[in-house]
């Protein structure tokens, strides 16, 4: 009996728990039925879950989930970045299952990114470090710049005819509906200055290693650069193949949880030569899993302007997000992408 009984206490407590994160899930999931967000308990769990299993949880919660949301019938499709096969689609997905991104060959054209370029300098924007609080705004002046990262207002961004485009992009969806394999829903579009500043670079900009967490089980971010990226000023920087779960190298960093990482733990357990610089001329686009270890490379010179749209797994988006209004007369491309697809554009009606 002896023998027995740590074992026996052993199965008991893996049992109790799993019955315990269950009633949590299942408790998260009648919410999000019911009244449109996930609890915060549940998605706190499977932040927990994630880093204690090095990502196998989240990949077995996905599996489920896309059986209660499954993708459509792939078809061709095409949109700002041109025109995509149910081939290309799946190949694009394909090569982000692998390295974890892709960077797009077409780039935006160029009277769409001069409009949010035209936007952004016009918008008094939240500066990270700086602002006392969401109220306390300023506008972007390169010459002089108050932080490293300066974010324009969501509701701001949305209202602008070119971001509504890309919003709208039914190649752009159907790429993370590739991906991701379910219907995905946008849970949030950024826009934001990134400055030469003295600041601290984890707190301000995102500018250490980590992985991103906001929309569990899984999420698919699509990179806009409105500006030219190079090495100075400051490319996406990302751990080729390091979204993917149970990589031994990786369950270390995992475990410490959803906190920034000096770069040489990543390196040294990753490989130097799995970290890569992605660069773009203006209007370049890249599809980023960020459950990858990544950072933005802190600027040396010049500025950039990023936009970005964050496609999700629709159970968890909302979770921590306010819902977004439309103006009434959205561009007709959004108009129609939300006839079409309303679930997918929940949280901005």
């Amino acid at each position: 009996m002896n023998v027995l009984s740590s074992p026996l206490k052993r199965i008991a407590g893996r049992t109790s728990r799993r019955l315990s994160d269950l009633g949590v899930l299942s408790k998260g999931m009648f919410q999000y039925y019911t009244a449109g967000a996930v609890t915060p308990e549940a998605r706190r769990l499977v932040l927990d879950r994630y880093c204690q299993s090095n990502g196998l949880f989240t990949e077995k919660l996905a599996a489920v989930l896309r059986m209660v949301r499954p993708a459509r019938r792939a078809a061709p499709t095409q949109g700002l970045l041109g025109s995509y096969s149910v081939e290309e689609q799946k190949k694009i997905a394909e090569s982000i299952r692998r390295d974890g991104f892709h960077v797009f060959e077409r780039r935006l054209p160029t009277e769409i990114c001069d409009q949010i370029e035209s936007l952004a300098r016009v918008t008094p924007t939240v500066v990270h470090g700086h602002s006392k609080d969401r109220n306390d705004r300023f506008i972007f002046d390169p010459s002089r710049p108050l932080g490293k990262k300066y974010s324009v207002p969501e509701s701001e961004i949305v209202a602008n005819p070119a971001m509504q485009q890309l919003m709208g992009d039914s190649a752009i969806l159907a790429i993370a509906e590739s991906y991701l394999q379910t219907l995905p829903m946008l849970g949030d579009v950024t826009l934001w200055w990134s400055a030469v500043h003295p600041g601290d670079q984890d707190n301000d900009a995102g500018q250490n290693f980590h992985f991103d967490f906001d929309t569990p089980p899984r999420w698919l971010m699509f990179f806009i650069y409105l500006t030219d990226v190079d090495t100075e000023t400051g490319p996406h920087m990302y751990v080729r193949g390091s979204h993917r779960a149970n990589i031994p190298a990786a369950a270390d960093l995992r475990s410490r949880g959803y906190v920034r990482i000096p770069d040489g733990d990543v390196t040294a357990a990753l490989g130097q030569d799995k970290v890569v610089e992605l660069h773009g001329k203006r209007g370049t686009v890249l599809a980023v899993d960020t459950m990858g270890f990544h950072k933005g490379k802190p600027l040396i010179a010049g500025h950039r302007l990023m936009g970005q749209l964050i496609y999700s797994y629709a159970h968890f988006t909302g979770a921590h997000q306010a819902r977004v209004a439309l103006p009434e007369n959205p561009h007709p491309v959004l108009a129609k992408a939300v006839a079409e697809n309303p679930r997918v554009y929940w949280k901005f009606r």
